[in-house]
């Protein structure tokens, strides 16, 4: 299944790659969020967001787009040199 051009699974890779390396924490960290503003946006709870940043449990179902499009968005504004969330 294809969402906004990206195969859920294309989407899930990449999100484990930045969960494994820490970008997923670096990025969310750089544009001065905290994590309980990500769970609100990803509709899940700050604890939830702390344990997909450290590894413990990954996102799920929905989850995966709402994280995923959350730190791509994040990744996007770094490459523009925008830092303002």
């Amino acid at each position: 299944m294809a969402i906004g051009g990206m195969a859920l699974a294309e989407r899930s890779a990449e999100l484990r790659e930045w969960i494994r390396t820490g970008r997923a924490r670096q990025l969310r960290v750089v544009a001065g969020l905290s994590q309980a503003l990500v769970a609100q946006d990803c509709e899940v709870t700050a604890s939830t967001v702390h344990r997909w940043e450290t590894g413990d449990r990954l996102p799920r179902g929905r989850n995966i787009f709402a994280y995923h499009s959350l730190l791509a968005r994040l990744v996007e504004r770094e490459l523009l040199g925008e830092h303002d969330v």
